[in-house]
């Protein structure tokens, strides 16, 4: 069991986003991808951070349209100040990266704890797109499921005792949200962590996997939060790994590329 050092509490935080879209019918959308990477300390999650954005500000300065040509040197690029940068200066998001850029800062994402859920969009009901509303609660289906796979990893490996009270804190990219309300979706989770869930329309019953669990959702601006970034590029990975193995019925090398994730889920 760890405990967070600065709270004395057994704390889970977890950074998400996405990668495609929820939607049927289109053949270069056939995969939605949710997930990202998650710390059992707010000391490794900054850690993770600092290090992290390290790495980015090295990179950073290819991908600034107006750094080439400027006289400035590059100090000034790696270490701006966003809110008044003279130079347009994108997030490092995972599509635009080139490959040498993108496996450098997945080979530190790969040192950490990693997730995801993979959707296959052929496979869900078409009520699901019927609108916003449905789509947003079936995205929140998809959290609810991932994070259970987490928690219960977690205790199966000894790393959390599930008879000790558990905070978790999820930190989701506020552009990918489709969410009814984020204060549904904690009391959700809550729910069937701590009280577990009944399924009556198949007479199936799930029971509660923690004795007490306190949730709270963060929605972030992924530019200036480096472990959202950081779940961008890895879902971006997974979504394009799973979309190879769909177009050429090559599992083995799927699974060999992604077998850092400490949990996946594959859904409907």
């Amino acid at each position: 069991m760890i405990k967070d050092k600065i709270t004395d509490e057994q704390v889970i935080y977890i950074n998400m986003d996405d990668s495609g879209r929820l939607v049927k019918g289109e053949p270069n959308e056939l995969v939605f991808v949710y997930g990202g990477v998650f710390f059992l300390s707010l000391t490794e999650q900054e850690n993770f951070s600092r290090q992290y954005k390290a790495l980015v500000d090295l990179i950073k300065p290819k991908y600034c349209n107006d750094f080439k040509s400027s006289t400035l040197n590059e100090n000034y690029c790696a270490t701006h100040n966003y809110y008044n940068c003279k130079y347009s200066c994108p997030e490092l998001k995972s599509n635009m990266l080139k490959p040498s850029d993108r496996r450098r800062l997945l080979n530190f994402i790969k040192k950490y704890d990693t997730s995801v859920a993979v959707v296959s969009n052929y496979k869900i009901k078409d009520s699901i797109f019927d609108s916003k509303a449905s789509k947003g609660r079936f995205k929140d289906y998809i959290i609810k499921r991932e994070v259970k796979k987490i928690v219960e990893n977690l205790i199966s490996q000894n790393r959390i005792n599930s008879q000790q009270p558990v905070k978790l804190v999820l930190n989701l990219d506020e552009q990918s949200t489709v969410s009814n309300g984020y204060y549904d979706l904690e009391s959700s989770i809550k729910e069937e962590l701590q009280f577990g869930i009944m399924n009556y329309n198949y007479g199936m019953s799930f029971p509660p996997i923690l004795s007490s669990v306190k949730v709270k959702i963060k929605y972030k601006n992924s530019y200036y939060n480096y472990p959202v970034q950081a779940a961008d590029l890895l879902v971006g990975e997974v979504r394009h790994a799973y979309y190879n193995y769909l177009q050429n019925n090559d599992f083995v090398a799927y699974k060999k590329r992604t077998n850092f994730l400490n949990t996946s889920i594959y859904l409907p």
